[in-house]
Formats: C-alpha cells, sequence, structure tokens
C-alpha cells in the first residue's frame, strides 16, 4: 500500500494569499503535504494514489471550531433523553463525525461532551471522523448554563454525561481542580460558561445574566496556561463577556451581546470571535419542529436580530473572527451554512474561507499545520465544484464537496 497521494483538480485556492491557480496538484506523502502548485511545476511520486478531482478546485480541508459531536443534532428531546444510555449517546459520535468529514471540515474543537475515547478510536481507525482538540467537560456553576439538574431534582445530560467529569464548579480552588482534573482526561482546551444561554432552563427570558465571576475565571486560564492550555468561553450577555475578557480567555463563543467596549478590547488583544450563527437559527428550526425544549425556541428567536448585529458590529471592527457552528445542536454535516451567514454579517467571500482554515487553525493553535497546503501541513485537501470566492455555496453544502482527503487517506471521491 502506498504512503503517497497526488490530488489533482482544476485550480487551488490557497487561502492566505486568496490567489488561484490551475491547473493544480496537491502531493502528500505520509500524511503530510510535500508540494502543492500547479500542476506542471510538481513532481509526482511513481507509486502514489491519484485522486482525480477533474473539474475541482481543490483547497485545505476545513475547520469547526465548536462542535458537539456527541450531540445528535436533530433536536431535543427530553423523553428521548431520559430513555437513552450514556454509551448510546456516546456512540452518535460515529455518524457526527461521518457526516463532518463527508461536509469537507477535517479539523474540529469540540466544546463539550465527547470524551477522549472519540478522538482515540478515529486514531486508530475505528471510524472516519476529523482530527479533534477536546474540551472534554463544559465548566459551569450552579444553576448555570450546562447545569443539568431540572426543578424536579433530577439531572438529565443532553450528550453522553456519564462519561465525562462533572461540569459545575463554584469557587476559585474548585476550579482549579476541575481544570486539572479535565486535562488529566485528555482536553486540548478548556471551556467555560461566564453567561447564561440559549439552551439554559434557569433564563427565563433571555441569557443576560453573567456566570462566574473574576477570580474563577482568573483561576480557570492560570490552570489551563500552566500545562500550555487555553480557554474558551461560552459568553453572550454583555458582562459575561466582558468578565471572560478580563479574566484572560482567547476566544469568546457566541458572543450576543457584544458592546463598543467588549469589541475594541478584542481588536485590541486579539482575542477571537466565533459565533455559531447558525447554532441560533437550528433551534429555532427544531423548536418548530417540536424538538426542543419550551424555554429554547422562543429565546432563540428573542436573541437572533440582536447576535447577528453583533457580530457585524465585531466584524466592521477587526475582531478576529473563526467559524464555528455549534453542530450537535444544528445538524452534524451542515457546518457550511455557517459560511453563508458570515458573509451575510459582512465577511468578504475570501475572509469567510479564512474563518475556516487559515484563521481558524491561528485560533485553535494549529497555525501551519491545517488551515494549509504549504510544505508539512497535514495532508487534508478538499476539492469542490466550482470557485469559493464567486460562490460560497460551493462550500455550504456537502454534495459539492466531492473530494476529501484526511492526512493522505482518501475519504471521499467522485464515482
Amino acid at each position: 500500500m502506498t504512503s503517497s497521494c497526488v490530488v489533482v483538480g482544476d485550480a487551488l485556492l490557497d487561502p492566505a494569499t486568496g490567489e488561484t491557480a490551475g491547473p493544480a496538484a496537491v502531493v502528500i506523502d505520509n500524511g503530510r503535504v510535500t508540494a502543492a502548485g500547479r500542476r506542471e511545476a510538481v513532481s509526482f511520486p511513481r507509486d502514489a494514489q491519484v485522486v482525480d478531482g477533474a473539474g475541482l478546485t481543490l483547497l485545505p480541508g476545513l475547520i469547526d471550531t465548536h462542535v458537539h459531536l456527541s450531540m445528535r443534532g436533530d433536536g431535543i428531546n427530553m423523553q428521548e433523553l431520559i430513555m437513552t444510555h450514556p454509551s448510546l449517546a456516546v456512540l452518535g459520535a460515529v455518524p457526527a463525525c461521518a457526516a463532518t468529514l463527508n461536509a469537507g471540515f477535517t479539523t474540529v474543537r469540540d466544546a463539550g461532551y465527547t470524551p477522549a475515547g472519540v478522538r482515540q478510536a478515529v486514531e486508530r481507525g475505528y471510524f472516519p471522523g476529523p482530527r479533534m482538540l477536546l474540551t472534554i467537560s463544559m465548566l459551569c456553576q450552579t444553576g448555570g448554563h450546562g447545569d443539568n439538574i431540572f426543578p424536579c431534582g433530577a439531572a438529565i445530560p443532553i450528550a453522553a454525561g456519564a462519561l465525562i467529569p462533572e461540569s459545575m464548579v463554584d469557587g476559585a480552588d474548585e476550579m482549579r481542580k476541575r481544570v486539572r482534573t479535565i486535562l488529566r482526561e485528555g482536553a486540548d482546551w478548556v471551556k467555560i460558561c461566564t453567561s447564561g444561554g440559549v439552551m439554559s432552563p434557569g433564563d427565563p427570558d433571555a441569557p443576560h445574566h453573567p456566570h462566574f465571576t473574576l477570580a474563577e475565571i482568573r483561576a480557570a486560564v492560570e490552570e489551563a496556561g500552566a500545562q500550555g492550555r487555553k480557554v474558551m468561553a461560552h459568553a453572550q450577555s454583555t458582562l459575561g463577556i466582558k468578565n471572560a475578557l478580563e479574566g484572560g480567555v482567547a476566544t469568546i463563543e457566541h458572543g450576543i451581546w457584544l458592546d463598543d467596549d467588549a469589541i475594541a478590547f478584542m481588536a485590541a488583544e486579539d482575542r477571537a470571535l466565533v459565533p455559531t450563527l447558525v447554532a441560533v437559527l437550528a433551534v429555532i428550526r427544531h423548536a418548530e419542529a417540536g424538538r426542543m425544549p419550551p424555554w429554547a425556541g422562543p429565546k432563540a428567536k428573542l436573541v437572533s436580530a440582536d447576535h447577528k448585529a453583533s457580530v457585524t458590529r465585531a466584524i466592521e471592527a477587526g475582531v478576529t473572527v473563526a467559524l464555528g457552528t455549534d453542530s450537535g445542536i444544528g445538524p452534524h454535516g451542515g457546518n457550511g451554512e455557517e459560511l453563508l451567514l458570515l458573509q451575510e454579517a459582512g465577511l468578504s467571500p475570501l475572509d469567510c474561507v479564512r474563518a475556516a482554515t487559515s484563521m481558524a487553525a491561528d485560533v485553535i493553535g494549529l497555525s501551519g499545520q491545517a488551515g494549509t497546503l504549504r510544505a508539512g501541513a497535514f495532508g487534508d485537501v478538499i476539492g469542490v465544484r466550482g470557485d469559493p470566492l464567486d460562490d460560497l455555496a460551493a462550500l455550504a453544502a456537502p454534495e459539492n464537496v466531492r473530494v476529501v482527503v484526511k492526512g493522505g487517506a482518501v475519504v471521499k471521491q467522485p464515482g
């Protein structure tokens, strides 16, 4: 079996420069890119497997910086959750991984509920899936976003809760221990919830309230930093966002109510925003289909316009934006819809592509390895019909992604 792979196509898009050249070829050896560019300038290894992307534009595999692979993505039905064993819940990651990869997303940052065994299974070839950076647990305060104890007193986790460490934290000392625990469990990032959320049963109207004290947030950042990790914050309320930024988090997830001060701080300090615009739409759609808790749909409708306006203002101010979808709330494999929503919010088509490639890689700590096809990068290539810079729909629908190669292994190709 050859360890070399060559993907050929009509054109090659370099997200970093915005340049498109063709006809093109990408050479991958032992899982890494060795050459990429115009076909006549690239030497093919004699025994290489050739993937024919005739009529396609080649570009690096896409990155989603906010997913939940162990959540089903088809809405939340409380009765189904009660009757689902945690081991079955985590096995839902198998089709989620396949759908994500099939859509051209070869790297993800999982924002909670996925245990390290899912990543290990993909790495060992048990089933196909994207590269994963994990947060394992989603840390919250008692009564906060992520507290799954309902008014009846029952704890009903929305994913494989029994297979991951406890998520509720109160106090700085407890935060330090909990961060150390999830890092021991294999977390690459630490996720904290510094505000309520659309999905929180504890916020009666909208997620306007901050969660965690500055001392708790700083404890999480310090403990993560001690082991070379960073912190991402579910932060929807204005004060929750500001507290997260002041406490030192690296990325703000959702950012529904960013104010001018928060936006200016993020732009000046190069803190990234992961908008997850499609997540709010997914909640509304599932609610209309009767597959959401009764509080979620109305809250999603309430915040939708503010969310888009907030993201638009951040884009106009030059805040770094990375693509994230919250897939698991919405369907896995529909990740590309976020590109269209980012364009509507004000990003150019090229910057939308960058948000899902080179910029996303920078944000999650994989610069030079993911989101690029330069020599030495992961051998992750996709081929799409059409030119994404002319029409982002080329990336938005899985059926338009005709070729997917991850680490030199062919996942999807015509025929």
